[in-house]
């Protein structure tokens, strides 16, 4: 897809004709899983078709194979025509639609390419099968017009593996991409100060003291605010990125530094979100959270990266 087109349904790039992928990870899954499934069962019956239409059009090249006295031309013509039919208008139908919507907007793409080789050689062939009289003797061979289902019937099959690969790839890459995210702490413990009277301050007409205590809250890493309170013990990831205000601890941060040998960390440093806790347990505060955290921003760039073109790719298309 190009990189400039944005929109707010699920549909086709009108620059490249490609399918438009989600910005946001996880939204249009199901639309992806049905587009390969689609996508393999088209392929798969092109296959199918594909063969025999090859065979008997290149029957004659395959050394002890006369084709023609297996099945004579005028019955092997309309075979064709029927194997490669169903092909063409339903498995690569949507060639022709997005061939059609880079007219109307004006950016010709290498849909318009495979539209005009595949319709060129399959109605021609389909005119030549039906009406072969209208063609004049120049256009014959040992008295028949040749045909050429088997180009539309290649063309076809061969577009949509490529197509079906680079749907699977495009799959991979989002789970890669969750993945990812699945690394991040899905819960936190916030501390929050609690003032609680103490017994002599409950008398009545008594002027007890008050004492403020530390309560800790479990609570989803979404409900985190800057500057909240969090608890973090051994064992557990750091919910988000911020610094050590209490205790000391080793992180493991090789899933984000590769290294493999425990940080020690201590007051005002700081810790990334999703890194592991080891050994103490430490208070921090979150400074960044949400898509501001440093593995959130590692995901939008591999997404963003998924979506980019290489210079090479712009020059193809200007081409």
């Amino acid at each position: 897809m190009h990189p400039e087109i944005e929109q707010d349904h699920p549909g086709v790039c009108p620059i490249c004709g490609m399918t438009l992928e989600p910005k946001t990870i996880g939204v249009g899954d199901e639309e992806e899983q049905h587009e390969i499934k689609s996508l393999s069962r088209k392929f798969r019956i092109a296959l199918v078709l594909t063969i025999p239409v090859l065979i008997l059009a290149m029957g004659h090249a395959i050394p002890r194979l006369d084709i023609d006295a297996i099945v004579p031309r005028q019955i092997g013509k309309w075979i064709e025509f029927g194997l490669t039919t169903p092909m063409v208008l339903w498995a690569g139908g949507f060639f022709f639609t997005r061939a059609w919507q880079s007219i109307v907007n004006r950016s010709l793409n290498m849909f318009t390419l495979i539209a005009v080789g595949v319709g060129a050689a399959y109605f021609y062939s389909a005119v030549a099968a039906i009406a072969s009289g209208i063609f004049p003797e120049s256009f014959r061979r040992h008295g028949e017009v040749d045909l050429y289902f088997e180009a539309a019937a290649v063309i076809t099959t061969l577009v949509l593996l490529g197509q079906l690969i680079e749907a699977k790839a495009r799959s991979r890459t989002g789970q890669a991409i969750k993945a990812l995210l699945g690394l991040a702490a899905k819960t936190a413990h916030r501390v929050r100060n609690a003032v609680v009277a103490t017994p002599s301050s409950q008398e009545i007409g008594g002027e007890g003291a008050a004492t403020t205590i530390k309560r800790e809250e479990e609570i989803p890493v979404d409900a985190i605010q800057k500057g909240d309170l969090l608890r973090v013990r051994p064992g557990e990831k750091v919910p988000v990125d911020g610094v050590i205000v209490e205790g000391q601890s080793n992180i493991d941060e090789s899933m984000i530094t590769g290294e493999p040998m425990p940080v020690s960390k201590g007051v005002s440093d700081k810790v990334v979100g999703a890194t592991v806790n080891q050994t103490g347990s430490f208070l921090m505060r979150a400074e960044r959270i949400g898509s501001e955290t440093l593995l959130a921003q590692i995901v939008q760039m591999v997404a963003e990266a998924q979506r980019s073109r290489a210079p090479i790719q712009k020059l193809a298309d200007r081409v």
